[in-house]
């Protein structure tokens, strides 16, 4: 099989150094990502005013439950295709791209077509004030149009990262980042559209890094091509993505329900906590893209290898990868622990500066604990790879949201404070991995001896 120079065949070579060829373009892209976010925040905040944040801020939560659930099953059909690709199934191969393809056009139409029609309601539903309720609308409607674009580009990335390009999404990230930029600035700054403006600005710069990625697997030799004229669904193939994926999606969809009613016992502490909570949710985001790409580097790794048979190489590379992910958090969280204060008075006015200490004490109860959910992030990853979908998501299910919401409702009322509240987070980061360490060790040895 003829290899495109961007690919990256994981079976073969220096574990840790193919590792981090793949590892790499995938987080500074995540970080690409997550500025030009910001950017997008700045301008619409800066023109459009509070009026254009909030229009976007009341639905966010509402957009991203539309998604997780396909962006989950998008992840079964990267696992299926590395496992392919690994095994040098031709044919499975090149049937796999094609259906992934075609889910990614038939699920992308539905849910904006029906988006769009259920958006009013939904406002409804959500309560969304008068004033910004306009602007709201015209946001939906426009975010949920474009979803085709968005779920198409997420499976052509899945499918580009699962033969082992990340480097092609990783540009894709940052033309259509600095597209978004541009756009927001003259849809919102110089026309004026407001939210919905920033929403079009948005589906515009996905629509162009679909293009990137999609022609990227265009120009593929042999069984890794993208043909047009083969899109179609393989029955079989299917199967396996949602055996996959399916359960991924629940779990993407499921796990923010944990976290709002988590919100809602720091709402009641009043604006200075809720403030304090928001600004150390901004400064661990690198702790958490940082476990993400982990988790989707083990789960590439360990499907093409399991896919090739390869199984020693598959459990080495997990225990690397395990090592490696603790060592890269524990330097993390030394940085937040020490300058957790200093970084978040760079996000606060002179007369709010007394939050960050606020933000300080919740850092250093976290920084030396994030570790603990290593194992979660690395095995759940290396469980999914080897084909095994279900388990991972029942534990995680169990472990990082009963625990929470069993947290909230029968140990924060003893002592509403921010330190009891941010004590379940690290307390559900270790129960969930010590059920992960003790599910893995002997389904490796079950499902890797198959």
């Amino acid at each position: 099989m003829k290899e495109k120079s961007n690919n990256i065949d994981l079976t073969t070579g220096n574990i840790m150094s193919q590792m981090l060829k793949f590892f790499w373009p995938m987080l500074l892209g995540s970080l690409f990502q997550q500025l030009y976010t910001t950017v997008d925040a700045i301008i619409v905040g800066q023109f459009a005013g509070k009026a254009g944040l909030a229009s976007i801020d009341a639905v966010s939560s509402m957009l991203r439950l539309a998604v997780n659930m396909f962006v989950g099953i998008g992840t079964g059909a990267t696992v299926v295709i590395s496992q392919f690709y690994g095994a040098k199934k031709e044919q499975e191969l090149h049937k796999s791209i094609h259906t992934a393809a075609a889910f990614a056009l038939i699920a992308g139409a539905f849910i904006s077509i029906a988006g769009i029609f259920i958006a009013q309601p939904a406002l409804n539903m959500l309560g969304v004030p008068a004033d910004i309720y306009d602007q709201s609308l015209g946001y939906v409607r426009v975010y949920f149009a474009g979803l085709i674009v968005l779920l198409c580009y997420n499976i052509s990335a899945g499918v580009a990262r699962a033969m082992g390009d990340s480097k092609t999404p990783f540009r894709a990230l940052v033309v259509s980042g600095i597209l978004n930029m541009i756009l927001d600035y003259i849809f919102v700054a110089i026309l004026k559209t407001g939210a919905p403006g920033a929403g079009l600005a948005t589906v515009i710069s996905q629509a162009v890094s679909v293009i990137i990625v999609a022609r990227s697997l265009m120009k593929n030799q042999g069984a890794e091509r993208l043909e047009l004229r083969k899109i179609a669904i393989d029955k079989k193939i299917f199967g396996a993505i949602m055996k996959i994926g399916f359960p991924m999606g629940i779990q993407s969809s499921l796990y923010p329900i944990a976290n709002v009613i988590i919100q809602k016992s720091v709402n009641a502490l009043g604006t200075d906590s809720i403030a304090a909570w928001a600004l150390g949710l901004k400064l661990d985001t690198i702790i958490w893209l940082t476990f993400n790409t982990m988790n989707q580097t083990i789960s590439t790794f360990v499907a093409q290898n399991y896919g090739a048979k390869q199984i020693k190489r598959a459990r080495e590379g997990t225990r690397i990868c395990l090592v490696a992910t603790s060592v890269i958090i524990l330097a993390m969280g030394t940085i937040l622990f020490f300058f957790a204060e200093p970084l978040g008075r760079l996000f606060l006015t002179a007369e709010d500066a007394h939050i960050a200490k606020v933000t300080a004490v919740l850092m250093h109860i976290q920084a030396f604990t994030y570790v603990t959910y290593a194992p979660t992030s690395v095995l759940s990853g290396a469980i999914r790879g080897a084909g095994e979908s279900f388990m991972p998501m029942v534990m995680t299910l169990v472990g990082m949201c009963a625990v929470r919401i069993a947290w909230a409702f029968f140990v924060v009322p003893l002592n509403n404070t921010l330190t009891t509240i941010i004590w379940g987070y690290p307390i559900s980061w270790a129960l969930t991995s010590v059920a992960f360490i003790l599910y893995y060790i002997p389904f490796s040895k079950r499902k890797f001896a198959e």
